[in-house]
């Protein structure tokens, strides 16, 4: 079975869009949640912050594409972009058909529903919705308009469950190229901020509510004082290839994907169960040829819920004992839904390759028990680590990654 590793990397986030600016920030405990205005002048929506994307610049996405693009296709591409020049991906094998593209969001761009309906709704008329309102709105924009600007004629892909999109993408990506139908493989996800997103997590109670004097105190993942998600928008694209190629033309690897799991709790729509989750992370273990005592950190996709912490903790710990570090990284900048296991991958990435681990921001009072937490940067090495990410309809999803040591 052919061995696949990462050779680029980009990501675009609320504390930035360079990945080794985020990585900073987050070993610096800066915050991306901030006041959102909008939210509040929606009747009955208890949500009042969120995570939006800082220092985006739109304009080097050349404007025949960016007319079909919704905001999250922006961003894709944008982290696309510096994935490749990271990894320097020749031009002519898009167009020579070995580039897989794999890659998703939770919904089509909620801004292009609102102003489709807005329109239909308020004059019964779909004179005034724009001829690109269905480019921005199917469930596989994002990779479509991947392939379109990059020249791709290979596979494209969509992942659409959600939370764990990143990690089924990339899961997608490694499958693919231990099958020789592709060399490389685009792999990640996007999602923009939006009332809808807001909204969903607010229904079943399971958001953030109020925190407008100091919204960087949310969401708080593992604290005893966690009240819900705090939704965010970004994008992150990682480029996987297969070693032979990737030594073959002197691309940097940055690390190895060993191996992917996934699982699905078949018990309930929202409520998450340990035993799906801890399924996951034992199938990636199985798929990567290792066991739980070879990984040395666990990323948590820890959303600061009440259950779904609790129920993640019981997971990890049942798997890896108390002994492994974890931490999340949604407590700088909440939850970015499709995109949040492609930034965390990528993070993870950095800090196994620095040997400096990001805590969980806004943990100062834990009430899980067996699992090693920390609330400041964790100096230790990292060979092989797990990223987990775990959406509704009890979708579950675990990337084994491991250090290149060339």
């Amino acid at each position: 079975m052919k061995r696949v590793v990462v050779t680029g990397m980009g990501v675009v986030t609320p504390l930035g869009c360079d990945a080794e600016t985020v990585y900073r920030a987050l070993l610096e405990g800066e915050s991306g949640v901030v006041a959102i205005p909008a939210f509040a002048e929606v009747a009955d929506l208890g949500v009042r912050i969120g995570g939006p994307v800082r220092g985006f610049e739109a304009q080097r996405i050349p404007r025949k594409y960016r007319r079909s693009m919704s905001r999250m296709v922006q961003y894709a591409v944008s982290a696309a972009t510096d994935a490749i020049a990271a990894a320097a991906v020749p031009v002519d094998l898009f167009s020579a058909g070995r580039v897989a593209i794999c890659a998703g969001s939770t919904t089509g761009s909620p801004d292009a529903m609102e102003e489709f309906f807005r329109e239909y709704l308020g004059t019964g008329s779909i004179r005034g919705v724009s001829g690109t309102s269905f480019l921005r709105v199917m469930s596989h924009t994002v990779p479509a308009h991947l392939a379109l600007v990059f020249g791709s004629t290979g596979p494209v892909h969509t992942a659409a469950c959600a939370c764990a999109i990143s990690n089924q993408a990339v899961g997608m990506g490694l499958d693919l190229l231990r099958l020789g139908r592709a060399d490389v493989a685009l792999c990640g996800g996007a999602d923009e901020l939006s009332v809808l997103g807001a909204a969903t997590f607010d229904l079943v109670a399971a958001a953030a509510r109020g925190w407008q004097n100091d919204p960087s105190a949310r969401p708080a993942p593992f604290d005893r004082s966690r009240d819900g998600v705090v939704v965010a928008e970004g994008a992150a694209m990682l480029v996987l290839e297969t070693l032979e190629h990737a030594l073959a033309r002197g691309a940097p690897i940055l690390a190895e994907i060993l191996g992917y799991g996934e699982s699905c709790d078949a018990t309930h729509m929202s409520s998450p169960e340990p035993a799906g989750m801890r399924l996951a992370m034992e199938r990636a273990l199985v798929d990567a040829g290792v066991v739980a005592s070879d990984i040395d950190y666990v990323n948590a996709h820890a959303t600061g819920t009440v259950i779904g912490d609790l129920a993640e903790a019981q997971a990890t710990g049942e798997v890896f004992g108390d002994g492994t570090p974890v931490s999340s990284f949604k407590g700088h900048f909440g939850h970015t839904l499709a995109a949040c296991g492609g930034i965390e991958l990528a993070m993870s990435i950095l800090a196994m390759r620095h040997g400096v681990l990001p805590p969980t921001r806004n943990l100062r009072d834990p009430d899980v028990v067996g699992v090693r937490l920390f609330a400041a940067p964790l100096v230790t090495p990292v060979r092989r680590l797990v990223s987990n990410n775990f959406a509704f309809g009890g979708i579950n999803a675990s990337v084994v990654a491991a250090r290149w040591e060339g």
